[in-house]
């Protein structure tokens, strides 16, 4: 496709629908080369690949945009740097005991919540209750297992007994990834409840919700009481941007200056562009090829399953799909937890490509052709990679796909409702093997909507490592289960993404950190 100079009338409309008027004069070529940042420097306007941003409650809280959102609105006990590395937030210092079990938080004073209330370790009490209670239905409920008791020590000190040592205790209390102890507003949520509490959250983090009309518009306002350090910028806009011909078009005439997940296939236009700066790094999730064992039959038989997984010529998809801008995987550790991936898995992994195997093991199974439904999502990169891939099991074995397009939104209902044959997607945010393994392959895990399960060696092994306090035991545990993983084949493995973000010139100080733990809040516009 040829490199475009302008904005279509379509792209235009979408842009004045979308930024609720952002861009009409530039759009249609009007009024000279005025961008969105001629309105003054105080706002950034970022362009996401989601269609809907609905679900901000802590308890439900999941789905990359909603994370990195969510990063910017709330606060956990500890954050996670831009090494991955654990940090004091809410809580300023902290102690554990000689046998690892008891961890006491010593909690920031003077912290206040957006609608103005005092945070102290009663908010931790309360944010911690909630989860665990089973009609809150959180997903990140489990995540909380390995904790036996919490105590209030006073206003602002808490301790937690575990059940057992835990490798992993720390991550659970970040904001994001963990998700399981974000703390929010107690006055807030039990004053609007939680449907429109999670379109109109209000935490302790760095920017507050100041209007959300869900679909159209999403404003941050700084949070001027933030007591670390308060945000330079005064706004973030954010407008669902997801058509990759609008995100180009857009972040060229500046219509948005960011955007979290700029299209592969047009990264050459973009990396030209004098004004646009390409950033990227190791996005810590998978994708694959979910095969839900509920709705076919046939997918019960790991024969079947592992017959898709071996029918994959990763290479061929990541060049053709991916113009070799993604890091081709067959399990689910990603590259960028460093401690955990293993570069040599390819070689080793029973999902390794071989048509051949991959024959022999379909035509033993005896389950003959086969007609297959495929939901993807019409964003980002899920359909291009879906329309290259199912071909590519197609050549090796009698299977049939149709494709189902579905926005973003609807994609991610459909996910957590189990409702699919086939489904291109996978992870994100990985900064632990709890969340590449345990939210996903452990039985009834929080994502395990595929209907694998009952492999009480698997479960063993997955609990032992959440469990486990020396890290080369639990090196040792979760590589055990990746294989175990790979072998039994839930999901067919395929790709981790390299993440990238595109920033205009106007964007100055953002610094990239792994997805989704980078922030706006050192942010200037210039």
């Amino acid at each position: 496709m040829g490199e475009k100079q302008g904005v279509s009338r379509r792209t235009a409309l979408k842009l004045v629908a979308m930024g609720g008027g952002y861009g009409l004069t530039r759009a249609f070529g009007l009024g000279g080369p005025r961008s969105a940042f001629a309105q003054g420097s105080d706002t950034l306007v970022a362009g996401f690949s989601r269609d809907k941003i609905e679900r901000l409650d802590p308890a439900i809280l999941q789905g990359i945009e909603h994370m990195q959102i969510g990063n910017h609105i709330y606060s956990g006990l500890i954050y996670a740097d831009h090494n991955l590395e654990p940090q004091g937030d809410l809580a300023e210092s902290w102690e554990v005991s000689k046998d690892s079990r008891e961890w006491t938080f010593q909690l920031r004073q003077g912290v206040k919540f957006h609608d103005g209330e005092d945070f102290t370790a009663d908010d931790v009490i309360y944010n911690y209750n909630r989860i665990k209670d089973p009609k809150t239905a959180s997903i990140h409920r489990r995540r909380l297992d390995e904790i036996d008791k919490i105590e209030k020590l006073g206003d602002h000190a808490v301790r937690f007994k575990l059940k057992s040592p835990s490798g992993s205790f720390l991550m659970t209390l970040t904001c994001v990834p963990g998700r399981a102890l974000i703390i929010a507003s107690r006055k807030s949520l039990e004053k609007m409840g939680p449907e429109q509490f999670s379109i109109t959250p209000v935490g302790t983090g760095p920017f507050r919700v100041a209007e959300h009309q869900v679909g159209t518009k999403f404003i941050l306002e700084r949070f001027d009481d933030y007591f670390r350090e308060v945000p330079k910028i005064k706004r973030v806009n954010i407008i669902p941007v997801t058509e990759p011909e609008t995100v180009v078009a857009a972040l060229r005439t500046g219509e948005i200056q960011f955007h979290n997940r700029p299209p592969t296939q047009f990264f050459k236009i973009l990396e030209r562009d004098p004004n646009i700066t390409m950033m990227e790094g190791p996005d810590p999730g998978f994708r694959g090829l979910m095969l839900n064992q509920d709705k076919v039959p046939a997918f019960k038989d790991v024969r079947v399953r592992l017959a898709i997984a071996k029918a994959i010529d990763r290479d061929a998809l990541a060049k053709r799909a991916f113009f070799g801008r993604v890091l081709p995987g067959v399990g689910p550790i990603p590259a960028a937890q460093k401690l955990y991936y293993r570069d040599f898995k390819r070689q080793i992994s029973a999902q390794k490509y071989d048509p051949d195997a991959a024959a022999r093991l379909w035509e033993e199974s005896g389950v003959g052709k086969l007609k297959l439904k495929t939901v993807s999502s019409v964003a980002a990169d899920d359909l291009r990679s879906a329309q290259v891939l199912l071909p590519l099991i197609e050549k090796v074995l009698p299977i049939k796909f149709e494709i189902e397009q579905v926005d973003p939104s609807v994609n991610g209902k459909r996910f957590r409702a189990g409702d699919y044959e086939t489904r291109v997607g996978g992870s994100g945010a990985d900064i632990d093997p709890n969340d590449s393994i345990r939210d996903f392959f452990i039985t009834n895990g929080k994502f395990n909507t595929f209907g694998y399960g009952g492999n009480v060696t698997l479960d063993t092994i997955i609990e032992e490592q959440f469990r486990e306090g020396d890290q080369e035991r639990r090196k040792a545990l979760v590589h055990l289960a990746e294989d175990m993983v790979m072998a039994d084949a839930p999901m067919a493995f395929t790709h981790h993404l390299i993440e990238y973000l595109a920033v205009r010139k106007e964007v100055k100080d953002f610094r990239m950190s792994p997805t989704p733990t980078w922030s706006f809040g050192t942010v200037s516009m210039g």
